[in-house]
């Protein structure tokens, strides 16, 4: 008896994968989303077939002094995740000829949290964040666009509740019961071109990180006591404290070096006044 295309899929992919330290995966079929993400790669997504979500935890940790946000310790996860995805679709185009197979890292236009929870993967917390049983949010999503028909390997468990933990120890405000506004993530300012007003400058200042903000995530209870991640690549490379000597050589590595040594230049600048 012939094997069905998703027990197929499930098992290329886990024989791919597992190798690597990916543990958990799950699928997701595009008509089950609420719809795309407006982005360059919108127009390759095909019209019927199914995401392929893969977790890749990152918490590798703690280390003192530590001036950047935890997911960028490591070297370039995209470039990561982007060899990993390479590797899984390699089975799967020989096995499937003629079907697509397109690999997402970040810049993606699947909705990856209401993904990851459609697939089984976890549920969508009030930081915005997908929230899994295995890693809390300590892990990145990263996909595989195909037109092979998959069902859905959820949805996940779970919910925040009444817990508001994250709302409430948010600096600046930027999360509430709508949503994230950008414009106050510390995050997002940490991030921003060019001249910063004197708030967004102070707020810098104060969170002490010249790249990110943890606050949100080190509040969440699922991540009280994070394991280590699965996955080697991922533990390799840390470096926690950004420094005019070291900019330039990890601006190569490290997958805030998109944004420029300028950028990082100005944060560190600001961290120094007092």
């Amino acid at each position: 008896m012939t094997a069905s295309p998703d027990r197929r899929v499930a098992e290329l992919v886990e024989r791919a994968a597992r190798p690597l330290g990916v543990e958990r995966f799950g699928f997701c079929p595009l008509e089950a989303l609420s719809g795309l993400l407006e982005c360059r790669a919108k127009g390759l997504v095909p019209p019927k077939g199914a995401v392929i979500l893969l977790l890749l935890p990152y918490y590798a940790g703690e280390f003192s002094p530590r001036n950047l946000a935890r997911y960028a310790l490591c070297d370039d996860y995209h470039r990561v995740a982007r060899e990993i995805l390479a590797q899984v679709i390699r089975p799967l185009e020989a096995a499937f000829p003629g079907e697509t197979f397109l690999p997402f890292v970040d810049s993606s236009p699947i909705p990856e949290v209401e993904a990851g929870a459609i697939a089984g993967l976890g549920f969508a917390g009030r930081n915005g964040q997908l929230i899994t049983p295995w890693y809390g949010s300590l892990a990145f999503l990263c996909e595989v666009v195909t037109t092979l028909p998959l069902a859905a390997t959820g949805p996940g468990d779970g919910s925040c509740g009444d817990c508001r933990r994250c709302l409430d120890c948010c600096p600046t405000g930027a999360l509430g019961e709508g949503g994230l506004d950008t414009s106050r993530c510390r995050s997002h300012i940490s991030q921003k071109k060019g001249e910063l007003s004197p708030w967004e400058r102070e707020q810098l200042r104060r969170g002490g990180l010249a790249w990110g903000c943890d606050i949100c995530t080190d509040a969440c209870p699922h991540n009280r006591a994070p394991a280590l991640s699965t996955v080697p690549r991922l533990r390799q490379g840390l470096e926690p404290l950004l420094t005019r000597d070291n900019l330039s050589a990890l601006a190569k590595e490290k997958s805030y070096g998109w944004r420029g040594t300028g950028v990082l230049c100005r944060n560190l600048e600001i961290l120094e006044q007092k």
